[in-house]
């Protein structure tokens, strides 16, 4: 057996996003779910939703400007094929580490960089190096995503680690603090819990409260309301990627 064989079998995901729904403003939301079926060209899933590897993420209206920050999870051996994939679809956002938009993040050994969708969303797709690696050559297509790897939770961040904690999501990086990021569920599928007004990487955009409803896979069915987020653990079957 290989070095990264072994990596990738002892590196186990119990958790994963099966849905994820968010919200958009009314005069972007036809643009956005343009944005994802036909510029990105993921799989539809009714009027509101697109497949994303394992997960399903859909929009609905939403009041005043919802915005959020999540990411997609890339095969580990894929990042620059994906890289160049979105970057003929859309303008990756500066300040990264790499050629001005590659963020490297050594302590996670993973890559990642950012655009905007139509309703100015902070999107990131990020590889771990030794995770989902598929030996895939040539161009990227977007049935090699893995599913949503991160999902941005912003409120008071006592209060969301409480509400996460009865879904046994524990926090597993960074801390709760002011101006900091806490981390809860396991890496690469993580809540990223925030403090409103705290920026978003790469853009500093200060963070703002808007629902997420999120259903993740667990070992028990049960949910949660954690300020105006609701997040639910299902015992049902992944979908195969």
């Amino acid at each position: 057996m290989t070095g990264i064989a072994s990596k990738e079998q002892a590196f186990h995901l119990a958790m994963e996003f099966i849905h994820v729904g968010l919200q958009a403003p009314s005069d972007r939301l036809d643009a956005v779910r343009e944005f994802y079926a036909h510029k990105l060209g993921l799989e539809q899933i009714g009027e509101n939703g697109v497949r994303v590897g394992v997960s399903e993420l859909s929009f609905q209206e939403g009041g005043g400007r919802p915005f959020y920050h999540f990411a997609f999870l890339v095969p580990g051996d894929r990042f620059d094929a994906a890289k160049a994939w979105v970057a003929g679809r859309v303008t990756l956002l500066g300040g990264g580490d790499i050629d001005g938009v590659v963020f490297d993040f050594e302590n996670w050994n993973a890559l990642a960089f950012y655009f905007h969708d139509p309703a100015g969303n902070i999107v990131e797709l990020i590889a771990h190096r030794e995770l989902g690696q598929n030996g895939r050559n040539g161009s990227f297509d977007a049935s090699e995503l893995l599913g949503l790897s991160e999902v941005g939770l912003v409120g008071e961040q006592t209060k969301l680690a409480r509400g996460l904690a009865q879904l046994d999501l524990h926090l597993w990086d960074g801390e709760l603090a002011p101006g900091r990021l806490a981390f809860f569920g396991e890496r690469a599928r993580t809540f990223i819990v925030a403090s409103q007004g705290r920026g978003w990487l790469p853009t500093g955009q200060p963070a703002e409260a808007h629902p997420v409803e999120a259903t993740i896979s667990g070992l028990r069915n049960t949910e949660a309301v954690v300020g105006p987020h609701r997040i639910k653990v299902s015992e049902a079957e992944v979908p195969d990627r």
